[in-house]
């Protein structure tokens, strides 16, 4: 939990970022400072660090529960390495089609916008699931790329395993590369790539208690050959990524992963205290709705609307108390605009803008929980005694 000038907090927003964990900072210090070599060099200061860089790829490449180090690039952070594989693949293939789901994370649908390309956007239903007759109808011979995210940063929403394997045998059969968004997958549930037929995925090492500005893409050998760079200039990351790699972060990021690792094999914790929350919420507060509720969800991820509210005024007000929420993602706050999530969910625009996101991490505590309870009800009463009747 970040510290708090006076009496107590709950932060409650680690889908957009997670307080680094004490084991991932000793890990980086030394090599801020102690250790000043580059990976590329050839004294024995370059090669030690080229060799915490080994390290740290075979770490994440057991996070992406994929075992070929080599498979891994390390980026900037997930949003590179989701641009990076959406330009590889269309680069390596003729084709324009792109199909991918109306509730994807800016990283992938941005990105997606600006390119020339026969898009397809596939719809969910009202719990958040893909529509998947639509999506396995919609990958044809003209498609190159299925890009979807597995875990929603917004509602917690995954894309199950059996969705998943029918969409990886549409794309084998149709020659397509199917491309995944685990950011808020990893380190809540084991991850199984290979085994669930994807061919890349982004990772992010902040969302999991790692630093901010460094994640990575795998690539699954072979789906690809050669993997064309967005950024030139240098032989690093088997030339998939040119610049000096952020070696404290990459290291930071490799410890993060071993850690997540050993936390995702029994996630309960997380989804109990999440559950406890919610209770308490629903207990408190009459008309909240819980989207995605009894839907396969992600640990730690929940939200809520509040009809009758505005959610970004809630958020305010519950800053002011100590509790730090969002109103959706952190990558798409700054728009001011209702959730596209919940709107593709098919929600009005004032439920949509009556949400808030409360996403805890395996660091979130029971106390954040209880002064999170003891705070919310009084705020969304207020408000709502504040609205136009």
């Amino acid at each position: 939990m970040p510290p708090s000038a006076a009496g107590p907090s709950a932060y409650l927003d680690n889908n957009a970022t997670t307080p680094v964990a004490e084991e991932v900072l000793v890990a980086m210090l030394p090599w801020f400072r102690d250790e000043p070599g580059n990976p590329s060099s050839l004294h024995a200061s370059g090669e030690r660090a080229n060799a915490a860089l080994a390290a740290a790829r075979t770490k994440v490449a057991r996070l992406f529960g994929a075992g070929r180090p080599a498979e891994v690039t390390f980026t900037s952070g997930a949003t590179e390495a989701t641009n990076l594989a959406i330009h590889a693949v269309l680069q390596a293939d003729p084709r324009r089609r792109v199909v991918t789901s109306a509730v994807e994370h800016p990283a992938t649908s941005e990105c997606l916008g600006a390119l020339d390309l026969d898009l397809v956007t596939v719809g969910v239903d009202g719990a958040g699931g893909l529509l998947l007759d639509d999506a396995l109808a919609a990958i044809d011979e003209q498609t190159a790329l299925c890009t979807l995210i597995l875990a929603n940063n917004e509602t917690g929403r995954l894309l199950e395993p059996r969705a998943l394997t029918a969409l990886a045998a549409r794309c084998r059969e149709v020659g397509a590369r199917l491309h995944l968004d685990a950011v808020q997958a990893a380190g809540k549930l084991p991850l199984e790539l290979a085994a669930w037929g994807a061919d890349l995925a982004s990772l992010s090492a902040h969302k999991l208690h790692g630093p901010k500005g460094v994640g990575a893409l795998w690539v699954r050998e072979g789906c690809l050959g050669e993997v064309a760079p967005l950024l030139r200039g240098g032989p690093q990351e088997r030339g998939r990524r040119a610049g000096t790699e952020n070696l404290p972060g990459i290291v930071g990021f490799g410890a993060a992963a071993e850690l997540a690792c050993r936390r995702c094999a029994d996630p309960s914790e997380l989804r109990e205290l999440r559950d406890r929350l919610e209770a308490g919420i629903l207990a408190a507060v009459p008309d909240a709705v819980v989207a995605a509720a009894g839907a396969p969800r992600v640990a730690g991820t929940s939200c809520i609307e509040f009809h009758g509210i505005d959610g970004e005024a809630a958020l305010l007000m519950l800053s002011h108390l100590g509790v730090e929420v969002s109103t959706g993602s952190a990558c798409g706050s700054s728009h001011h605009a209702p959730s596209h999530v919940l709107l593709a969910m098919g929600r009005s625009e004032a439920e949509a803008a009556s949400s808030l996101r409360l996403s805890l991490s395996h660091e979130t505590s029971a106390e954040e929980v209880d002064h999170c309870l003891a705070t919310l009800p009084g705020v969304i009463s207020a408000l709502r005694s504040l609205a136009p009747r």
